[in-house]
């Protein structure tokens, strides 16, 4: 815990003050052009914000992350590898060659090695910016992330479900995203829609605010920070950050609880610092089942990850849905703010 706390506290300041992409991004965006027909689709679907799942997709969280005036806004989507139409290369031959021949190829090819899947996949994101009555004011942003995997198939599980995330900056208001997975021939369309809303600061000038809560099954430092906006697989990037959120929240007693979050609304000392307290507590339904002694921090951010234990002595979780409590008290601007997240132990 000593060392990574150590690691976390170094990337703090290149987290604030260093650019989370390089003017690459930029000129990504301006490129950008969604094809008519996937763009007709979402401007039909928008009003009763319809999905269409030619391509079976959902939708599982949206984070932010404080960044200068903005936020750094994560989207997150969930799919089965067998929407993605992994193929192996070889059948395209096989259809020129004869569906006979092309089958004991295919026996043949399978049975003196592993055949290698692919997927091309194109995803389109339109991001509208809306009022306070839900109505658009105008498109925000499109963004354009094609995607390419490979598998073997002895490794490849066609009901496997993996998300896939791509990050870019947002100022706050509301907003509605619309998400598109594409084929390259444009035959098959999944859709769908997922209003966010990324705070103002006087959302929180008299209580703080906990960004989204998440656990954290690793996290690890890079080189450099992005060059553009890029579609990852169960992880995703902030800053020079690689991070692997933990969404399915099941552990087992011998895990942690790493929980990564920023607190909203705080002040700094005299010193630039930010110091706080902080309770953590599980609760089984109402009951606190273990609740953690108060403790203090003082840094250079606001910003916690922290591994919380599940074994203790003299107390024990049995399996089954608990929460996670987080309590805080700026000791500088005498605010509070609490935060909860469900988790399951087994």
């Amino acid at each position: 815990m000593n060392s990574f706390k150590k690691i976390f506290t170094a990337l703090i300041l290149i987290l604030l003050f260093f650019p989370v992409f390089s003017s690459g991004q930029i000129a990504q965006e301006e490129q950008v052009k969604i094809p008519k027909q996937v763009a007709k689709i979402m401007e039909s679907n928008f009003p009763a914000r319809e999905a269409r799942l030619d391509i079976p997709l959902s939708y599982i969280k949206t984070l932010y992350f404080p960044y200068q005036n903005d936020y750094f806004t994560c989207f997150f989507l969930k799919i089965k590898n067998q929407a993605l139409g992994y193929v192996a290369p070889f059948l395209a031959e096989d259809k020129k060659e004869g569906k006979e021949k092309g089958k004991e190829k295919e026996k043949k090819e399978t049975e003196e090695e592993e055949v290698i899947l692919s997927c091309n996949v194109d995803f389109f994101f339109r991001i509208y910016s809306l009022g306070k009555d839900g109505q658009i004011k105008d498109i925000h942003k499109e963004v354009y992330l094609p995607y390419a995997d490979q598998v073997e198939s002895i490794n490849y599980n066609p009901e496997e479900e993996n998300f896939y995330s791509f990050g870019t900056i947002f100022p706050p208001g509301r907003y509605l995203l619309s998400a598109a997975a594409v084929s390259l021939d444009l035959t098959k369309i999944g859709l769908i829609f997922q209003e966010f809303y990324l705070p103002f600061s006087s959302d929180f000038k008299k209580n703080l605010e906990l960004t989204p809560l998440f656990f954290v099954r690793s996290l690890k430092k890079m080189p450099s920070s992005d060059s553009a906006i890029n579609l990852y697989k169960n992880l995703f990037h902030y800053a020079t950050l690689e991070i692997e959120p933990y969404f399915d929240r099941e552990f087992s007693l011998t895990e942690k609880l790493d929980i990564f979050y920023f607190i909203l609304g705080m002040t700094p000392g005299e010193d630039g610092k930010f110091k706080f307290e902080v309770r953590y507590t599980y609760k089984k339904g109402e009951e606190e089942v273990v609740k953690f002694e108060p403790k203090v921090e003082n840094v250079p951010a606001p910003i916690v990850s922290v591994p919380l234990d599940l074994l203790f002595e003299g107390k024990k979780l049995e399996p089954g849905e608990y929460f996670l409590e987080i309590s805080i008290k700026d000791q500088n601007g005498k605010k509070e703010g609490t935060g909860r997240i469900r988790f399951i132990t087994k």
